[in-house]
């Protein structure tokens, strides 16, 4: 174990947590910070903030989720040596629409992975990041809801950072990738959440401004482009290409095109 791993081994206290944190960060940016050690969830905590007033850029970070949450009701594995990040935005008009959110949110937390660890992962359509083929991040986005409009949007997001192959589920084991696997030495989950806010600040002052900017970088990154895939509901057919609202266009096999915008889209595996 070289020193540096050494040093992470030592568990922090809230107030330390965020003090690190904070001295890496631009002084004085919008919002602000909790780090407990655990929660249920930290959209469900982030949430509750928001109802109450929190401003734009406020984010609730976890060393442990009890009840974390994914996509489509399911649960969310977060084992130990992850890190769980829940960011507030407040955006208007279209720009509120979650998964717009959620497809601009995984570039931004790819750029955050390629400054601070050199690994520049693919994502699946709509919402995970890849490392080889194994799930590396997942990310959520959920409205907060006021007279029928989004007032604000809950955006989780889940990285495998100093997680061990180990601490996985046992049924995740083989699906799941964590950065420690692809670097020399364990990430510094500090400096990740770090570039992560970074970046995530960076996409709402640039929202809508630079929306085509991440377009295109989430175009160049998606693996799922170009490849056979079948949906949740079992309608298989070729990902020809994205819409401007990053929605998926699938041609099926009779030749017609069905625009999805939400939804999840499985790859196709070789026999």
């Amino acid at each position: 174990m070289d020193e540096r791993e050494t040093k992470r081994s030592v568990p922090l206290t809230e107030a330390a947590r965020l003090r690190t944190l904070a001295a890496l960060l631009p002084e004085g940016r919008p919002g602000l910070l909790y780090w407990p050690e655990e929660t249920g969830s930290t959209n469900a905590a982030l949430r509750v903030l928001a109802d109450a007033g929190a401003p734009a850029g406020t984010a609730v970070l976890a060393e442990r989720q009890l009840a974390g949450r994914g996509r489509m009701g399911r649960s969310f594995a977060s084992p130990s040596g992850g890190l769980y990040l829940s960011y507030l935005l407040r955006p208007s008009g279209s720009a509120a629409e979650p998964g717009t959110i959620t497809a601009r949110a995984a570039v931004a937390v790819r750029r955050a992975i390629l400054r601070t660890c050199g690994l520049a992962p693919e994502i699946k359509w709509v919402n995970d990041l890849l490392l080889e083929g194994r799930k590396l991040c997942g990310i959520l986005a959920e409205a907060v809801l006021r007279g029928g409009r989004a007032e604000s949007v809950v955006l989780g997001i889940g990285i495998n950072a100093e997680t061990r192959r180990e601490d996985f589920p046992p049924e995740l084991r083989d699906t799941a990738a964590s950065l420690r696997e692809f670097l020399p030495a364990p990430p510094d989950r500090l400096a990740l959440a770090a570039a992560l806010l970074k970046a995530l600040d960076e996409m709402a002052r640039d929202d809508p401004a630079r929306r085509g900017a991440y377009f295109e970088e989430y175009r160049g990154a998606c693996v799922t482009l170009g490849k056979q895939v079948c949906l949740s509901d079992g309608t298989e057919g070729f990902a020809e290409g994205l819409g401007e609202d990053f929605s998926l266009l699938l041609r099926r096999e009779d030749g017609s095109l069905r625009v999805l915008r939400s939804g999840e889209a499985s790859l196709h595996r070789a026999p």
